[in-house]
């Protein structure tokens, strides 16, 4: 039971560190800029005053910035080059399609409360490759709204 208190405020603290990170950009990310990224993860991305986005990071060592939505833009960067993909319902949709018209799915599974958002922790993006074989990407979500 002691050490549940410590560990929370070390979740709580890097929830914060997460949310701080998005954002702090120096301006709103135009939702018809281009991206360019010389590595395989997303560029940076912030929200508008007001608006609400899903910001994903892979699992791995690397923790690399590799999902990003909100209500008119998303991308998905799967290891070799960053995609835009195409919501099929309104935000936060969890299905969408890439620029092939494969269906990328996205499975948040069960959220948890944090400061500024929720969390999920064990989501996964679910895509298919050019065999038909579904792929899994671990990746943890993180919903947050930037105040008006």
């Amino acid at each position: 039971m002691a050490l549940r208190r410590p560990m929370r405020c070390v979740i709580f603290i890097f929830g914060l560190t997460l949310l701080s990170g998005c954002a702090s950009v120096n301006g709103p990310a135009s939702s018809s800029s281009k991206i360019t990224s010389g590595g395989p993860g997303l560029p940076t991305s912030a929200l508008k005053p007001g608006q609400c986005g899903l910001f994903g990071w892979s699992t791995d060592a690397s923790r690399q910035f590799i999902f990003y939505a909100d209500d008119s833009t998303a991308r998905y960067s799967d290891g070799s080059a960053p995609i835009d993909l195409v919501a099929q319902s309104v935000f936060p949709s969890t299905e969408y399609t890439d620029p092939q018209g494969k269906p990328v799915t996205l499975r948040l599974g069960a959220g948890e409360d944090m400061l500024g958002g929720l969390r999920y922790p064990s989501a996964r993006i679910v895509s298919l490759n050019e065999e038909g074989w579904e792929r899994l990407q671990p990746v943890a979500i993180v919903k947050t709204c930037q105040p008006k």
